[in-house]
């Protein structure tokens, strides 16, 4: 059996750790595919390890590249790394023996943080706007030219997908529009753990949208579909949901159906657009995992229909409450984008700072702004009415370009 050597260079303190590998294909976890990462570990490569202990033995290991290596300290009056602390590691040397420098150290990283980093690099890459989905939806719903050749059982679970999208009239009522919300399907594991305690009516699932579209993918593998012979030239790029920085209108889409005769095709399109929302969907709940708890952000992008089209209205909600300590009032903001075909896009930024209202509409459209304009002084009685003071309203020509006092935050961090 064959051995291998490693010495694990600890600065500052200067401790040499001292790493064996025996079998260094074995040493991945159990039922892991994983290939040994030895013969990429090059002079100058940037590493990430992940120190593990045992509880009861103190047995430390080194978690490279998701495989684990068993170590030992050359210098025993090192304790070496605790558990879960993270090292950035920089490889000095690999002949005769593989030699690493650490560049610096983290508190262990906890299991909710492993997940979450772990779902982001699962879900990002397979991400894509759903308006192309939505346009496919929209042609099926519409029985044209190949949607008969496609199984019962498929037009079905995209027709119930389809007539379960909120349609756009009807959320100008706030009880739709907070109905439309809790169905969109970024709370669909919360709603089923709490139907699960009897806490929510199960009828808020039958219509959620993240469940229907896992059902319509579930579907479309039944009946032979293959997202990844999906031809890839028509996938639709997307910026990554995040809930800080700049909210733009993600365009709508025509339908790829109509430029594909096949119908085994049209259910691997489908499919592959279907996979896409999905994981965009996952991705935006993921990133909704408020970095700063006193500031609390949740991005929303909701599927409405209007007729025989749908379009993708995103919202944003904010809440601040970092000047609340120093006297001042809690902040909410409300933010919605959305594409509106030929005119272009729509953006609403609404603000209340205790009874304080500000409103800024925007849109690309010169004659939208016009008509926007025209109906601000509407606007601000309705406000008024309402008990609030009035601190702007206006109406600008062009999206946003850039929020200067948007928050960092890290969305995805992989290193190698």
């Amino acid at each position: 059996m064959k051995q291998f050597t490693l010495e694990f260079v600890l600065t500052p303190s200067g401790g040499i750790m001292r790493i064996d590998l025996v079998d260094f294909r074995g040493t991945s976890p159990a039922g892991s595919s994983t290939p040994s990462l030895l013969s990429e570990w090059r002079v100058g490569a940037l590493l990430q390890a992940v120190a593990v202990r045992d509880a009861a033995s103190g047995q430390l290991w080194l978690d490279i590249g998701g495989q684990r290596h068993s170590a030992r300290l050359a210098n025993g009056n090192n304790a070496g790394p605790a558990n879960g602390e993270v090292l950035q590691v920089r490889v000095l040397r690999n002949s005769p023996v593989l030699a690493l420098e650490t560049l610096s150290s983290a508190r262990p990283v906890s299991a909710d943080a492993t997940v979450v980093a772990d779902a982001m690099r699962r879900f990002v890459p397979r991400q894509e706007s759903a308006a192309l989905m939505l346009a496919n939806l929209s042609w099926l719903a519409q029985g044209k030219h190949g949607a008969a050749q496609l199984p019962k059982a498929v037009t079905q679970a995209a027709t119930q997908l389809w007539q379960a999208l909120p349609d756009a009239d009807s959320l100008s009522d706030p009880k739709t529009l907070a109905s439309a919300i809790q169905r969109s399907g970024a709370f669909l594991e919360a709603n089923l753990a709490d139907t699960s305690r009897g806490l929510a009516d199960p009828k808020v699932l039958v219509n959620d949208l993240k469940a229907l579209m896992l059902t319509l993918s579930r579907t479309l593998r039944e009946h032979g579909a293959r997202p990844h012979a999906a031809h890839s030239e028509s996938a639709m790029n997307a910026p990554v949901p995040t809930a800080r920085g700049p909210l733009a209108a993600l365009n709508a889409a025509p339908a790829t159906f109509s430029m594909i005769e096949a119908a085994d095709q049209q259910l691997n399109e489908l499919a592959r657009q279907t996979d896409g929302a999905i994981a965009r969907l996952t991705t935006t709940q993921i990133g909704n995992a408020a970095p700063d708890p006193s500031v609390q952000a949740m991005l929303v992008e909701l599927p409405v229909r209007h007729e025989d089209r749908a379009s993708m209205l995103r919202l944003r909600i904010e809440h601040d409450g970092s000047r609340k300590d120093s006297g001042g009032g809690d902040s909410w903001s409300v933010e919605a984008a959305m594409d509106l075909g030929p005119v272009g896009a729509l953006h609403a930024k609404v603000t209340l700072t205790g009874h304080r209202v500000g409103v800024q509409l925007r849109a690309e459209s010169p004659g939208i702004v016009n008509a926007l304009s025209a109906r601000a002084g509407e606007l601000e009685a309705i406000l008024r009415d309402a008990g609030l003071e009035i601190d702007r309203i206006v109406c600008l020509h062009g999206m946003p370009a850039g929020d200067t006092g948007a928050r960092a935050a890290r969305l995805l961090d992989v290193r190698a």
